[in-house]
């Protein structure tokens, strides 16, 4: 289950070039590890031999081709070339496509109208063009490139954008197809900074608050695998989504029980709300298009994650086939809450129980573009499993001709978003990030149990009229939740084991934020994105079934991944299932998000219900356990 190491990659670009796939001209998109056969992994003991397998995509002579290669054999296992598709983008290619632009003549006169001719200060940010229906840019490798002003800035690049005026670029053939221009929009006027000196300062200097651990660390990585308190998991670290946790078990007073067999990110669709030409068409799948774990971003020790973090290096492969390593792109820490795991205070015969909460964090913190995003797996000592996504980072904004409210332009100018600076406004926009989670609930023969709380009348004696009930039902079939989720609770549980009262051994989905999409279901943006319109989804297990919108999102036009796949409505009850959990929340900027957004958490919870026999936290010790002996 770990991640590509650098020696695999370069075995694996060998063997490309030993069979003639790849020369100077190609480009690797991705190199990953082709992940064994779950029933395989589950049925696997140390040691006992096992395969080692590698994923490529590549593109080649304007084609795009997969490659499987079976590392232990240095041999080339499988060559196919995938027809009507875009991949994912790669550095290179988001680096020298800002240059195209400036070389075009139609651009160069609409930079010259703006008063601009020293391009050394511009710098263009190349985006993803969304869903591509038009028969003659088919086949072609699109770019919209906007570009904003970087004079005078220092830590923000975004506070001065070059408005109404965007490049279409072809990056197969490395031409500017079109330029549009909507007509001159001043640019504003202040440069902003987040640095501290920029600050104010007038905040006191606080006294230091640290997460430290005098006696050394509970937590133990070897490898990929980590052990902390009850709890043992398998962490690797993939390019397209990050981090990948496996086989996540819970020792139950000596016997490892499985819970969830992988949790991982699986696409974050981005969709902005303006409808100008130049603003319409972003609506970005941050982990399809770009890469969680291409864009993860070094973790600071004391800054990101506490000192005594443990970090993993993420090592990936370049476009030319040299690996790379991208240094601290996870850390894993403990840290206590300072509340609870439970308590109680008996004031009829004086007595008080309590135990305090610790949690351990596998973080990482991918940034796609002006975003900041941290993903949080978080571990408690009651079998919980918190997922968190944060959302930090700046607002992306659009120059506009108000500078205040009172203007007569204003009303037209904020009609999609929020003046955040004069000229400046924060566009409003939607995240959607789904999480795959491939339950194993004491084994694969699991089931999805919808319990639904029907009122019931009361006819009898006395003064109570109604009362709730859970009224439970297994959910047969794949598909969407179409329940709304504050009317029910939904529950994975084992088909086969029980607990010593007789109920079956389950974890609960917790929703959290769960706002789905409002867009059309006919809109192409959104039928690329058809998984945000539902919040929870169901579906057979399928080893290549990973990714919400498909395997290749970019540019495609089509329903594909998720939807597509729950279409065959196969049977999920005492199968092996597979949750999937959009985290969707909706972005009106405000005034307190500029320059520099403070963070802000949604996400959902993994709950133990009946998996085990009483508290699982009842012997957590106590602050002064000797005290307590």
């Amino acid at each position: 289950m770990d991640g590509l190491t650098a020696d695999e990659i370069s075995a694996a670009v060998g063997v490309l070039r030993a069979a003639g796939k790849f020369d100077d001209a190609a480009r690797i998109v991705s190199l990953t590890i082709d992940e064994n056969a779950k029933d395989e992994v589950r049925a696997w003991h140390p040691g006992q031999p096992f395969a080692r397998r590698a994923m490529a995509t590549l593109l080649a002579a304007g084609k795009l081709y997969e490659a499987r290669i079976d590392l232990a054999a240095r041999s080339l296992a499988g060559w196919d070339e995938v027809k009507d598709r875009q991949s994912a983008l790669v550095i290179d290619e988001l680096m020298s496509a800002g240059d195209l632009p400036k070389q075009d003549p139609r651009w160069i006169a609409a930079m010259a109208k703006r008063g601009i001719t020293d391009f050394s200060n511009v710098l263009c940010l190349p985006l993803t063009v969304g869903p591509v229906s038009d028969p003659a840019l088919k086949g072609r490798r699109l770019l919209n490139v906007p570009c904003v002003d970087r004079t005078g800035a220092g830590n923000n690049l975004w506070g001065k954008p070059i408005e109404n005026l965007i490049a279409q670029v072809d990056l197969s053939s490395r031409t500017v197809l079109s330029v549009t221009d909507l007509g001159v929009v001043p640019p504003p006027a202040p440069t902003p900074s987040h640095a501290y000196a920029d600050s104010g300062r007038y905040r006191a200097v606080p006294k230091p608050i640290e997460i430290t651990a005098p006696q050394g660390s509970n937590v133990t990585v070897n490898g990929g695998q980590v052990r902390w308190d009850n709890w043992s998991f398998h962490i690797r670290l993939e390019p397209r989504v990050g981090a990948v946790l496996s086989l996540i078990r819970y020792d139950d007073h000596g016997t490892q029980r499985d819970i969830a067999y992988q949790l991982a990110a699986s696409e974050m669709f981005v969709p902005y709300m303006d409808p100008m030409q130049t603003w319409a068409f972003r609506a970005y799948m941050d982990i399809g298009e770009y890469g969680f774990g291409v864009l993860a971003s070094e973790l600071r020790p004391g800054e990101d994650c506490p000192a005594n973090a443990h970090f993993l290096d993420l090592a990936i492969s370049d476009t030319k086939g040299a690996p790379v390593i991208s240094r601290g792109a996870v850390c894993i820490f403990e840290r206590p809450t300072g509340d609870p795991i439970w308590r109680h205070s008996e004031l009829l015969n004086n007595t008080a129980e309590g135990r305090p909460n610790n949690e351990l964090v596998v973080r990482m913190a991918p940034v796609v573009g002006n975003y900041d995003y941290i993903v949080d797996y978080v571990f408690d000592r009651a079998g919980d499993i918190d997922v968190r996504l944060g959302a930090f980072g700046i607002d992306a904004t659009k120059g506009v001709a108000s500078a205040h409210l009172s203007d007569p332009t204003a009303a037209q100018d904020t009609a999609y978003g929020t003046l955040v600076d004069p000229r400046l406004l924060a566009v409003n926009h939607d995240h959607y990030m789904t999480f795959r989670i491939d339950m194993d609930v004491d084994g694969t023969g699991n089931r999805l149990v919808e319990d639904r709380f029907g009122v019931r009348k009361l006819t009898g004696e006395g003064t109570r009229k109604s009362l709730w009930q859970v009224e439970s039902r297994p959910v047969s079939s794949e598909g969407p939740i179409t329940t709304p989720l504050n009317a029910a609770q939904f529950r994975v549980e084992s088909t086969e084991k029980t607990n010593r009262l007789g109920y079956h051994t389950g974890y609960q989905l917790m929703p959290g934020h769960s706002d789905v999409s409002l867009l059309a279901k006919d809109d192409p943006i959104q039928q690329r994105a058809a998984f945000s319109g539902y919040t929870l989804w169901a579906s057979a297990y399928a080893k290549d079934e990973k990714y919400a919108a498909g395997l290749y999102p970019n540019e495609n036009p089509e329903v594909d991944g998720l939807p597509k796949w729950v279409a065959a409505n196969r049977p999920i009850e005492n199968r092996d299932l597979v949750l999937w959990y959009t985290v969707g929340f909706r972005h009106v900027p405000r005034a307190e998000d500029w320059p520099v957004m403070p963070g802000l958490w949604h996400g959902f919870r993994l709950r133990p219900f009946n998996f085990f026999d009483r508290n699982p936290a009842l012997d957590v010790p106590p602050v002064d356990v000797k005290a307590a002996q």
